[in-house]
């Protein structure tokens, strides 16, 4: 299982699907917009939301507004926006809209009333696909580097050298391990260690005197892998 594949992937997911919620909610807004009557609506409280953060309490206002529709009956709503310190105070008159079917439903008529929504899922959506993306695509990438080397790659031997924790990667409070081999490279002439994929099976018993093998690409010595394919079949027995 890779981890990091399989994160990038649930966050791509759940990135993209905020951003259609953010594009539906856009395109649902304008139309409420477009349909709307204005209205002249006054403050008359705040109401205070509690936040518990990790233990920390915090609080949030929203301001409950009163206002008239062309009908000449008195409503009043809850901005959907909700910020310490709050938005407004009371007493203070806003600007509003609201839909002429059901006056119920308004929104203060400034840019928070209007696309707060949209904004903040829009946001949270493009940093969870940025995050989702860049993690699915470097494991895609680095998936076709290794198929590349396994095919087109030059061998050659290295010594193990010892088996660590991969510190990078957590499931349930558990890191991975991956085997650390060490060897010269005959393309750069220099001694390099070279680290295999992670896995999450402890491969010390295997490795004793073992000879390993580095596939690298010649053109760029940095490109390369340390193969422990073979480990696989061993574990699985």
């Amino acid at each position: 299982m890779n981890l990091f594949k399989t994160v990038g992937c649930i966050f791509l997911v759940v990135g993209l699907a905020m951003l259609a919620a953010a594009s539906y909610l856009y395109v649902d807004q304008r139309g409420f917009i477009a349909g709307a009557k204005t209205a002249d609506g006054q403050v008359i409280d705040l109401l205070r939301k509690r936040q518990d953060d990790d233990g920390s309490i915090s609080y949030t206002y929203s301001a409950v507004i009163r206002f008239t529709d062309d009908r000449a009956v008195s409503h009043e709503f809850v901005d959907r926006v909700s910020s310490s310190p709050p938005r407004y105070s009371k007493g203070q008159e806003v600007d509003l809209l609201y839909a002429p079917e059901n006056p119920a439903d308004a929104i203060v008529d400034d840019f928070w009333g209007r696309w707060a929504i949209v904004v903040i899922l829009s946001g949270i959506g493009a940093i969870f696909s940025l995050v989702g993306g860049t993690l699915f695509y470097r494991e895609i990438y680095k998936g076709r580097t290794r198929t590349w080397l396994r095919e087109n790659g030059t061998a050659f031997s290295v010594d193990f050298l010892e088996v660590e924790r991969d510190r990078s990667q957590s499931l349930n409070g558990r890191n991975p391990y991956r085997v650390v081999a060490q060897g010269k490279n005959p393309f750069t002439g220099k001694l390099e260690q070279y680290l295999s994929d992670s896995i999450w099976v402890d491969p010390t018993e295997y490795m004793a005197n073992r000879k390993l093998r580095v596939l690298v690409d010649p053109n760029k010595p940095s490109r390369h892998m340390l193969d422990i394919d073979w480990l696989s079949d061993l574990i699985q027995h």
